[in-house]
């Protein structure tokens, strides 16, 4: 079947389930299709856990206004930008704020919300996979008494189980000493295809082992554009979008009209992985 036929098939089963809203373009149910690789049937879980638990997640999904004080303070001391890599695009997360005088747990997950759909809305590439790097030079164990670490667990695997990405390999880079510390907080959760994938390293250096210089930024050894300025792009590009952010009601089902006997959409399956 063709992507258009996929696409056409996917609409059709949309509009015949009353809870699912009616704002998903045809470029993002082809996001859906490509990460889960084709197959209708996963796609349509997909997206139900898209839609579904942005419902749930009303803490997460509502008051996006990027030009509102919370965000615009998360706006300051993070950068969220991404690079192609070859059929790859690589993703990089840096939470900058070492003096950690601006942490506050759910305005960190909110934000990185609408940086997520500003990526998956605007970003038109369909790469083989996506490379995750997550600059850890910043983390501290202050961190976890001013968290609600099941929440975050579940924010996890709903990014994993509901965003329309293809997750190839995780880097965790300028990890502290005691990163394991942290990542057992999170780690038992986590299916076991995800875990074989996630690597640490102390240092940014060993990173050049595994990608190529010339698709990494400045800040990491290598040729590509700095994290600096592409994540100010980012933000320039969000605040253009901003009547977007402001739609409370963005891409999100209708659980009062979902179906009783679907499961929770908090418990999906995790999509297999195809890894090189």
């Amino acid at each position: 079947m063709s992507m258009s036929k996929d696409v056409a098939f996917i609409k059709e089963w949309m509009a015949k389930e009353a809870y699912l809203p009616h704002d998903i373009d045809d470029m993002l149910i082809q996001k859906f299709l490509h990460s889960c690789y084709g197959s209708l049937e996963k796609t349509k879980k997909c997206i139900d856990r898209f839609c579904s638990t942005r419902s749930q997640l009303s803490e997460l999904y509502t008051n996006r206004d990027p030009q509102s004080d919370s965000i615009k303070t998360i706006f300051s001391v993070t950068r969220v930008c991404t690079y192609k890599a070859g059929d790859d695009e690589i993703l990089i997360h840096h939470y900058d704020d070492p003096e950690f005088e601006h942490f506050a747990f759910y305005d960190l997950l909110k934000t990185l919300t609408v940086q997520a759909d500003y990526w998956i809305n605007f970003h038109n590439v369909f790469p083989r996979g996506h490379i995750v790097i997550l600059d850890m030079s910043c983390f501290t164990l202050k961190m976890v008494p001013k968290s609600n670490i099941m929440y975050f667990r579940d924010f996890i695997l709903f990014l994993l189980e509901g965003m329309p990405v293809r997750v190839h390999k995780v880097y965790g880079i300028n990890a502290p000493s005691y990163y394991d510390k942290l990542y057992s907080l999170v780690k038992p959760v986590l299916p076991a295809e995800l875990c074989n994938i996630i690597h640490f390293f102390h240092d940014y250096e060993s990173l050049h082992k595994h990608i190529d210089k010339k698709y990494l930024p400045v800040e990491y050894g290598g040729d590509a554009p700095s994290t600096k300025t592409e994540n100010q792009d980012w933000i320039k590009r969000i605040n253009e979008q901003r009547k977007m952010f402001l739609d409370d009601n963005l891409w999100k089902a209708d659980l009062k009209m979902r179906p009783k006997s679907d499961c929770n959409a908090m418990n999906g399956s995790f999509r297999t992985l195809s890894i090189d």
